[in-house]
């Protein structure tokens, strides 16, 4: 259920941010013929949890650039945005190997074609969601929004529009969206980003913000709420996250949703503070967390 409790929501999230000030473990499983996650870590062969742990789960689907997520918990699951139509065998794949027909949410970040293209493509394939959320709704008029937003009510989707401050309760985990109001400022900077949390685990979806949102987001909500384990980088990794953002972040794990050699500025950036790092252009990156600790290896490319 998608709540809007933007005062309460602030209060909370300042008080777990406090809470959580130190990061949680995370444990790898060496991935063969891949360097990342470039860095010192710990390595284990089996995942730490308890046989009977309940757990979140986050699949970065390697589509070489593009978001492609996957987060399932308690029974329930979502898409986040897709990638490009152009991704469909390897997307299709995954969710055919996985058993995966249906979905109870898809989230679309903002409605550029590496985002959205893969879930309308999924829809015309046969693939079932319950609901769409997204920034927009029905009234709202983008070149790729409108057919998208005809064929969401062709199909029966349920569209909800959602703002900063609202929560959705996905199967025990919550994620807390934010999107900047600014006027004037490009689609990447209004794109929605979440914060993922199960737990004490904490992962922030970054969607393709920008400085000018980085720096509202602080401004508008405090350093203290973004504390994270897990970062999904913003906008693909191409540029350099604002450094007081990062700072704030302070995530123990990157996820780059692009190839390494495209990234040079946010790679350098990322090396320069010893911060573990994957790219999906080697294959699908798995996470899951019991809420206390993370577990993480990369399935090579097919």
């Amino acid at each position: 259920m998608l709540k809007k409790t933007l005062a309460v929501l602030l209060l909370f999230a300042a008080l777990c941010a406090s809470a959580l000030a130190d990061s949680l473990p995370i444990y790898y499983r060496k991935s063969q013929g891949n360097a990342a996650p470039y860095e010192k870590v710990t390595y284990l062969e089996e995942p730490p949890f308890d046989a009977d742990a309940e757990l979140l789960t986050v699949d970065v689907l390697g589509i070489r650039q593009g978001d492609c997520i996957l987060i399932t918990c308690g029974g329930k699951r979502m898409l986040v945005d897709g990638g490009e139509a152009q991704r469909y065998s390897a997307v299709n794949r995954y969710l055919k190997k996985n058993g995966i027909e249906r979905f109870d949410y898809f989230f679309l970040t903002h409605a550029h074609d590496d985002h959205l293209e893969m879930q309308e493509q999924l829809i015309k394939k046969g693939y079932a969601v319950d609901e769409l959320i997204s920034p927009y709704d029905e009234n709202d008029s983008y070149s790729l929004w409108n057919p998208y937003k005809k064929l969401l009510a062709d199909k029966g989707v349920r569209i909800t529009k959602i703002a900063s401050g609202d929560t959705l309760d996905l199967g025990g985990a919550t994620l807390t969206f934010y999107r900047c109001d600014l006027p004037g400022i490009t689609m990447n900077n209004h794109s929605t980003c979440a914060m993922l949390q199960f737990g004490d685990a904490r992962m922030f979806l970054a969607a393709d913000i920008g400085g000018e949102t980085q720096h509202w987001l602080l401004d508008t909500f405090g350093a203290e709420v973004f504390q994270c384990d897990v970062y999904k980088s913003a906008h693909h990794n191409r540029t350099a996250t604002v450094t007081e953002f990062l700072d704030a972040l302070n995530p123990r794990l990157a996820v780059n949703t692009n190839t390494r050699s495209s990234t040079k500025v946010g790679e350098n950036q990322q090396d320069r503070r010893d911060i573990p790092r994957y790219y999906i252009s080697t294959g699908t990156i798995h996470l899951s967390t019991d809420g206390t600790q993370w577990y993480v290896w990369q399935e090579p490319m097919e």
